[in-house]
């Protein structure tokens, strides 16, 4: 790892006026049980619950877009690893990053309009108007993630619909070629005319047992 990499601490917590059941709900939908269940508990010791450490920029932005799927603001802070002596760091100075309140995308620059990732205009931010676009985000991430569901889903039918035509196609390019070495071998024909004649001869063989049996068993009680 390069030694100058940034590394992020990742937390969560419950958005203002969020409904916190139904986000609860949602947690369990996704996660495993006993992950679910720390995460719940933790939220209801803390205002925030600490759900990665030393994350790469890449890891950060997976679990920030996951959990902000779930319904949760993530927040991030630069890892205390690379911030110099962070043992005599009051836990109120840990460096936070600057983040849209919308979508919580760390914003590089602060002097930029807007969320690059978003598109919310910092200049409209009020209580009110952050907490609509934030529900507009959530439902896009919901829908973009149906709809990856649902593609994933055609795809694997289409798949499995082209398999079923192919193996038909093979077996019947291979029963043209049996038929094909069929004609072109007498030996074959004939074999394939007597093992149907062993067979005829077997099924009136034993229909013909079957007869007797029947004509017997009437015989003997009427």
């Amino acid at each position: 790892m390069n030694p100058k990499q940034k590394l992020y601490d990742v937390y969560v917590s419950y958005p203002p006026g969020a409904d916190r059941e139904r986000i609860n709900s949602c947690l369990y939908d996704n996660l495993k049980t006993a992950e679910a269940d720390d995460l719940v508990q933790a939220l209801a010791e803390r205002p925030q619950a600490i759900i990665a450490e030393n994350c790469t920029q890449e890891e950060r932005e997976n679990a920030q877009y996951y959990f902000n799927y779930l319904g949760l603001d993530v927040i991030v802070r630069q890892s205390l690893e690379l911030v110099p002596n962070s043992s005599q760091l009051p836990e109120e100075e840990v460096p936070e990053i600057k983040q849209c309140p919308v979508c919580m995308s760390i914003i590089e620059d602060a002097r930029e309009p807007n969320c690059k990732v978003c598109d919310f205009q910092f200049a409209t931010a009020n209580p009110q108007t952050i907490n609509r676009k934030r529900i507009e985000w959530q439902e896009k991430l919901a829908f973009e993630h149906k709809k990856q569901a649902e593609i994933a889903q055609k795809l694997k039918q289409d798949q499995e619909r082209e398999e079923k035509l192919l193996r038909k196609q093979i077996r019947a390019e291979l029963e043209e070629k049996l038929r094909h070495e069929l004609g072109k071998n007498p030996d074959l024909i004939t074999l394939v005319a007597k093992r149907k004649m062993i067979l005829i001869g077997i099924s009136a063989f034993l229909a013909m047992i079957f007869l007797v049996g029947i004509g017997y068993l009437a015989a003997k009680y009427l």
